[in-house]
């Protein structure tokens, strides 16, 4: 199998090589959080010329080491093997399933006699992103892993995909080698959110495998670009006869949803203050291909907000924070795009015609500012005259390659 060097993620690891942090990969599951840790050891070794005695490796996915291990083992093995007088490379993947790991990470840290540099991995973002960094305040430093991008599918010959396809199976490590299988890959994708659930929500909440679970999931996966509120799911399970889940548990549920990256939650946002509201919010998947396996493998099922979460994806690796807006008249931006002092409003359509164009714009136009307007699309008619009114309209396959 062809690998895919993931060359954005790899060079942020590089840039924190021996810097004073625990570097902690999230994402997804199946994102490739893995494979870049293994990409960047082989940079250790050939590049750094780093001997293979200082680097230790863990995969807390393989039963083995499941069993083998509780943070006390696992400490006292890496001390007793560790090399002195220079840095060891610890590396371990998915290390929330031994309990309380947490005291491994912090002795290894705080370690006096021996040096350490400690990269660790998970799908759950709320366990390494604010739990692991309230015990290690300002210790940590998170890397969010996105699925392969459109743009590294074909910039590999191996793996040359069009936008369609794209869309439809998104780009997850695991799909790799079995690219030109369909049903397989169908199938894989399915076996991903059913692995999420069962690992990512039930074990990690202590929760007994619900059907109300994946009934919120599917809610969710249904409506990506809507305003979702758990008042909203309530009303959709009462009006279709479900089992009643209350309010509170709703939320819960879709707090959990979102901890595994199955989900993305975003805010909106107001404009006068450039800040977020934090009474909305929006939901999109964490990956296109988990998206299709809830709502189906046919383009023609929401092909617009299978866009609009591609963009959202593609924006979120690029490091932007990520808010809607809604603003005079209720003119709705898909997304506004903020890092440091930039801002970018961004309307995402998949046809951009004389139909639309005007909706397009007033949404853009309402917002009284000077920073860059964007419009992304699929498509432009041949017909459409353009208004002279500073806002840049680029096609979405143009713009992903443009990093």
């Amino acid at each position: 199998m062809i690998e895919i060097k993931r060359t954005y993620y790899l060079d942020k690891i590089l840039k924190l090589k021996d810097k004073p942090f625990i570097k902690v990969l999230t994402g997804i599951r199946r994102s490739g959080k893995l494979t870049i840790l293994n990409q960047y050891k082989t940079i250790l070794k050939n590049e750094f010329h780093i001997s293979a005695d200082q680097i230790f490796s863990y995969d807390f996915n393989d039963y083995e080491h499941n069993s083998k291990y509780n943070w006390k083992t696992l400490l006292e093995e890496i001390i007793k093997k560790s090399v002195k007088n220079t840095t060891n490379y610890i590396f371990l993947d998915e290390i929330q399933e031994i309990d309380k790991f947490e005291k491994t990470l912090i002795s290894l840290f705080e370690s006096k006699n021996i040096n350490f540099d400690i990269y660790i991995a998970g799908s759950n973002s709320k366990m390494f992103s604010t739990e692991l960094a309230t015990l290690l305040t300002g210790r940590t430093y998170e890397i969010f892993i996105c699925p392969i991008t459109f743009d590294e599918l074909n910039n590999c010959e191996r793996y040359t995909i069009n936008l369609r396809d794209y869309l439809i199976y998104g780009g997850l490590g695991i799909l790799m080698p079995i690219f030109d299988e369909t049903i397989l890959k169908q199938e894989t994708l399915k076996n991903v959110l059913q692995d999420t659930i069962t690992k990512d929500i039930c074990v990690r909440h202590k929760l007994h495998y619900s059907e109300d679970i994946l009934k919120i999931i599917r809610f969710s996966f249904k409506n990506i670009g809507r305003v979702i509120s758990a008042a909203n799911i309530e009303n959709f399970l009462i009006s279709n006869k479900e089992t009643k889940i209350t309010s509170k548990t709703i939320i819960n549920y879709l707090n959990w949803i979102t901890e595994s990256s199955l989900l993305q939650r975003i805010k909106y946002f107001n404009a006068k203050t450039k800040e977020e509201l934090s009474s909305k919010s929006k939901y999109y998947a964490g990956d296109l291909g988990i998206l299709s396996s809830i709502i189906g493998f046919d383009i023609k099922s929401a092909k617009g907000y299978r866009l609009e979460n591609l963009i959202f994806l593609e924006l979120k690796r690029r490091g932007y924070e990520i808010f809607t807006y809604a603003g005079k008249n209720n003119y709705e931006i898909d997304f506004v795009a903020k890092k440091m002092d930039t801002i970018i409003y961004y309307q995402i359509t998949d046809r951009l015609s004389d139909e639309n164009y005007i909706r397009e714009i007033r949404s853009l136009l309402s917002v009284n500012d000077n920073y860059e307007k964007i419009i992304l699309t699929n498509e432009i008619d041949e017909n459409l005259v353009l208004q002279p009114n500073g806002i840049k309209i680029f096609l979405i396959t143009e713009w992903l390659k443009n990093n």
